[in-house]
């Protein structure tokens, strides 16, 4: 195999991380964008993913949407 070139396990594994990042990225979306409602602005928005939640132990949205429960978040925007 010449440097450069990926097996098609390397490949596969490859691909595999990058629909990963994409889900979380999508989901990162979808969160801010609810967010956005109830918080007026993108900046608030953003503020708001980084506060700790008190809910959630503290955690922060972001950390929720990282660890794949963009779900909860959603729950909890829906409660405010």
């Amino acid at each position: 195999m010449k440097e450069g070139n990926l097996s098609s396990q390397g490949l596969d594994a490859l691909r595999a991380r990058f629909q990963e990042q994409s889900r979380k990225a999508q989901a990162y979306y979808t969160v801010m964008h609810r967010a956005r409602e109830f918080a007026g602005n993108d900046d608030a928005a953003s503020a708001w993913m980084n506060e700790p939640l008190p809910a959630f132990e503290g955690r922060t949205a972001a950390q929720l949407v990282n660890e794949g429960r963009a779900d909860d978040v959603l729950l909890y925007i829906d409660s405010l």
